[in-house]
């Protein structure tokens, strides 16, 4: 079908103003309902009404990729490891350091040029630079995992945080191997005997873990944990500071409970009794991307 002229394209609009139905409208002047809607709607933006076509040009515009252009991306990342953003940027607007580097590599003086981050990646990925400039020199991420369960626990304190109006403090003890919450509990106030008696209840029901990896917290430096580690033949293993990489099992447990339990106070009242369900939900019916799997299946598997 033939464009619609101005004209007809205002009676449309005309039609559906005087209350006539769309299908009857689209009927009428043989057209679809999409279009009736189309002109009805651009009918009622505020400002002057116009039916002609807009124009087809584009609002913005960008130059077209040249080679020196290439050159400049591939000297800024190579000689500033910088990112998409600050090399498009720094070839909109260089300052004189920048311009006189860009000058001499292309031989000739350089004139800003505006192009997106879009761009400046697809020229990156070209010439196989895109992607983070400091993987080069990094090893490469080693996974650790206990071998079975039981054989290391993480344990660690999340808070203080408010939960049913109360400042609160939840102590969390995770297996390594599957993931498996072996405890959690929310307290007032914890101090090595609320961590002591913790790690009682969980070895009479789940039995003695081989390793303790604990943080460098006073509830964890006291005497008595290490020579309750002791007596029970536990391995107590403080983690190094500044590095919460080596708990991230237990981190990672922490934010989910922030992520999936804290936040039901804002819906619901008495949300500190729905702590066992979360724990048997997390436990039993949670899939874990860490382990690709359910928590209790691995922690009891055979």
């Amino acid at each position: 079908m033939e464009s619609l002229t101005p004209e007809i394209r205002k009676r449309i609009v005309k039609a559906y103003k005087k209350g006539y139905r769309i299908k009857d409208i689209a009927a009428i002047f043989d057209v679809s309902r999409w279009v009736v809607w189309k002109w009805r709607k651009r009918a009622c933006h505020p400002g002057r009404t116009n039916y002609r076509d807009r124009p087809r040009k584009p609002l913005k515009t960008y130059p077209r990729v040249t080679r020196e252009i290439e050159n400049a991306v591939i000297v800024l990342r190579d000689a500033f490891n910088w990112g998409t953003h600050r090399i498009s940027l720094n070839l909109r607007s260089p300052p004189g350091y920048i311009n006189h580097l860009l000058s001499t590599i292309t031989g000739s003086t350089w004139e800003p040029v505006n192009i997106s981050r879009q761009t400046v990646n697809k020229i990156l990925k070209k010439h196989r630079r895109n992607g983070s400039p400091y993987k080069r020199n990094k090893k490469d991420w080693k996974y650790f995992r206990a071998r079975k369960p039981n054989g290391l626990w993480q344990i660690d304190i999340k808070g203080p945080f408010l939960l049913d109006g109360k400042r609160l403090y939840a102590l969390i003890i995770v297996d390594d191997h599957s993931r498996f919450i072996v405890y959690c509990g929310l307290y007032a106030s914890i101090k090595k005997e609320e961590v002591i008696t913790a790690l009682e209840w969980a070895v009479k029901r789940y039995g003695y873990p081989t390793r303790l990896l604990c943080d460098n917290g006073s509830q964890f430096k006291s005497h008595d944990l290490k020579h309750w580690c002791k007596t029970n033949k536990v391995k107590y293993e403080p983690a190094p500071p500044n590095y919460p990489e080596t708990k991230g099992k237990v981190e990672r447990a922490i934010r989910n409970l922030k992520e999936k339990y804290l936040v039901l106070d804002k819906v619901f009242e008495n949300v500190s009794l729905l702590l066992a369900e979360y724990i048997e939900w997390f436990n039993n019916v949670r899939y874990s991307l860490g382990i690709e799997g359910i928590p209790s299946s691995f922690y009891y598997e055979c």
